[in-house]
């Protein structure tokens, strides 16, 4: 699989979420509009699927999770920013529930809609691109250890 490939278009992923979240801040639609939803919801469950499957291919019988050994294989400060990127989202998620409760039902404006999702966005491309950069880095290693 050409892992390091795939971690480049989830990275690609995380960015583009992180540019719809900032725009949000600032008020500003991204270019597409209301397309850029669909594209960002959509784009993720091929790389989950690929990441799911390709993981559990990897790991180790005595392992519990199925992303520890990844994780285990990006440099320490990687983790420590998912990490925060994480709790932002959190914050962000309890945040837009707050926001989108001040609005009628189906009345919620296209930003407020962007600000919240585009969190959950980092989370599921930011966990697609450190898992695909341990594969790559996973089977690197293993490929080293048999010559």
């Amino acid at each position: 699989m050409p892992y390091k490939f795939l971690a480049t278009v989830a990275f690609a992923g995380f960015l583009a979420a992180l540019a719809c979240h900032i725009m949000a801040l600032l008020g500003i639609e991204p270019p597409g509009g209301q397309r850029v939803m669909i594209f960002l919801h959509v784009g993720i469950f091929p790389l989950w699927f690929l990441l799911i499957i390709s993981a559990n291919r990897t790991r180790s019988t005595t392992g519990r999770a199925n992303l520890d050994h990844l994780f285990a294989e990006v440099p320490k400060w990687v983790r420590s920013v998912f990490k925060l990127v994480v709790a932002y989202a959190v914050v962000n998620f309890i945040y837009f529930i707050y926001r989108t409760s001040q609005y009628p039902k189906h009345q919620v404006p296209f930003l407020v809609e962007l600000r919240g999702f585009s969190g959950h966005w980092m989370i599921f491309y930011g966990i697609s691109a450190i898992g695909f950069f341990g594969l790559h880095r996973f089977t690197q290693k293993r490929k080293n250890q048999t010559r």
